[in-house]
């Protein structure tokens, strides 16, 4: 597949990070099994990889966010299996921290949950982008501010079967919300 603007992370690049941050994981959480939930769609390839990364006991769920377009302030979180996190140790896995309004609010709900911990990997930090003072506890790559496609993330459901990252051009997702 061509690609569709500039190329911000190659595979090789990739697949060494990910390797390094199953390490990072497998390590903090020795001798603990990690209930990990991935946030649907753009992290699923993220997650797939990762999770074969990790040397602990992983236990796996997903969540889904559904923000209505009418309001920034009606979200809906919808879980896809009955996955209790309650007394675990939950790492949230997401493809792009942003704004970090959508993130925060999703940890706020799980800690209602009580989890034994919470903590935030991403595989993309945008800093420069963030409206709530939030960081990742595992963090990829940091991205400027374009907007990124591949390994999983989409640009309206294309290009998320691209093995590497790309950030497209501005015209290219002209009235595209980042």
């Amino acid at each position: 597949m061509k690609v569709p603007g500039d190329i911000l992370k190659h595979e090789d690049e990739i697949r060494a990070r990910v390797a390094e941050l199953g390490a990072r994981i497998s390590s903090d959480y020795a001798g603990r099994e990690i209930s990990m939930l991935g946030v649907l769609g753009g992290a699923f390839v993220f997650m797939a990889d990762l999770v074969r990364r990790i040397e602990v006991p992983v236990r796996c769920g997903f969540v889904e966010i559904r923000a209505s377009r009418r309001s920034e302030l009606m979200t809906e979180i919808a879980f896809t299996s009955s996955f209790d996190v309650t007394g675990k140790d939950l790492l949230l896995v997401k493809d792009i921290l942003d704004t970090g309004i959508t993130m925060a609010y999703l940890c706020q709900q799980l800690m209602l949950r009580q989890p034994r911990s919470l903590r935030l990997c991403a595989l993309i930090d945008k800093p420069q982008r963030r409206k709530i003072d939030m960081s990742p506890d595992y963090c990829g790559f940091q991205a400027p501010d374009r907007y990124v496609v591949g390994y999983g993330l989409d640009l309206e459901g294309q290009y998320q079967n691209l093995p590497h990252l790309a950030c497209l051009e501005p015209a290219r997702v002209e009235g595209v919300p980042a």
